[in-house]
């Protein structure tokens, strides 16, 4: 795994700590102006209240990368992490999403994989396009991942799609490719059911929409993203997902799988359970 993600961290923390005073002093307006007692944060550090209950959810309680570099990467992140009265991590109890990356000693309840697809689950047996393929990253590799996600679908006699994920751009067709800009998430929804076989980065959130959607997806890491390699990695092993590398993508030699893992208990089940925990 590279060592660009942890270096990125490391070097934006003064942004870090600048962003977080800006949240602290806009979350503690609304606090006062609404009568708030519960903030819960969706991983943003300084999403929190002086006179409130303080929960964090994040599943970034171990960031991967050199062994050096990551010590400090996760020095900074838990000494933000611990100024929150509460963790939640989005996975189910053993871990199975996130892997090492929510093994730590800080305290955290897990209440289960969260997707705002939830409550669109609808699986389709016709599809109007073969290929699906989620464009995201920074540049460059958001570019050269949809140059030659482009350059693979041309070569199919079949239609395929790419969500290239910009705003100001319209939709458009080049031959058999439909490209759609970035979507709301009921036309996200239904384009990925609408589509038999999905293209994506290995995020965390996107595995986690992928699984609710129990999709055959075929996972391209952003190349120096150490979270995103280490979830490919994991979910290879555990889970038989296959993956590859971009700058190396062939059709021809993928193997699509959805994200099949055993339900040990029902995410709403962990949810609960982690509100009565903190009172609520």
């Amino acid at each position: 795994m590279g060592k660009n993600q942890t270096i990125t961290i490391i070097r934006q923390t003064p942004k870090f700590i600048f962003r977080a005073y800006l949240e602290r002093k806009k979350v503690e307006k609304i606090i006062s102006e609404n009568r708030v007692d519960v903030v819960i944060s969706d991983n943003r550090f300084g999403f929190r209240g002086t006179t409130t209950l303080n929960i964090i959810i994040t599943h970034q309680l171990n960031i991967q990368g050199p062994f050096i570099l990551k010590g400090l990467a996760n020095s900074i992140n838990k000494y933000f992490i611990k100024k929150f009265d509460f963790c939640w991590v989005p996975d189910f109890s053993n871990s199975d999403f996130s892997g090492k990356l929510s093994e730590s000693t800080i305290p955290n309840s897990k209440i289960g994989p969260l997707s705002r697809f939830y409550e669109f689950k609808k699986i389709k047996k016709n599809h109007n396009y073969k290929y699906l393929a989620i464009i995201s990253g920074p540049e460059p590799q958001r570019s050269l991942f949809e140059k030659e996600i482009t350059s693979c679908f041309t070569k199919e006699d079949q239609p395929c799609a790419i969500i290239s994920g910009k705003v100001a751009v319209k939709e458009k067709n080049i031959n058999n490719i439909s490209i759609f800009p970035h979507l709301k998430t009921r036309e996200f929804q239904e384009l990925i059911n609408n589509s038999k076989l999905i293209i994506s980065r290995s995020g965390y959130s996107s595995l986690m929409d992928y699984y609710y959607l129990q999709k055959k997806i075929n996972l391209v890491p952003t190349p120096g993203q150490t979270e995103q390699e280490y979830l490919a990695l994991y979910h290879k092993k555990n889970n038989d997902l296959k993956f590859q590398r971009q700058g190396q993508i062939n059709l021809q030699e993928s193997d699509f799988k959805p994200i099949k893992i055993e339900k040990k208990e029902l995410p709403n089940e962990l949810l609960f359970t982690a509100f009565e925990k903190v009172g609520l």
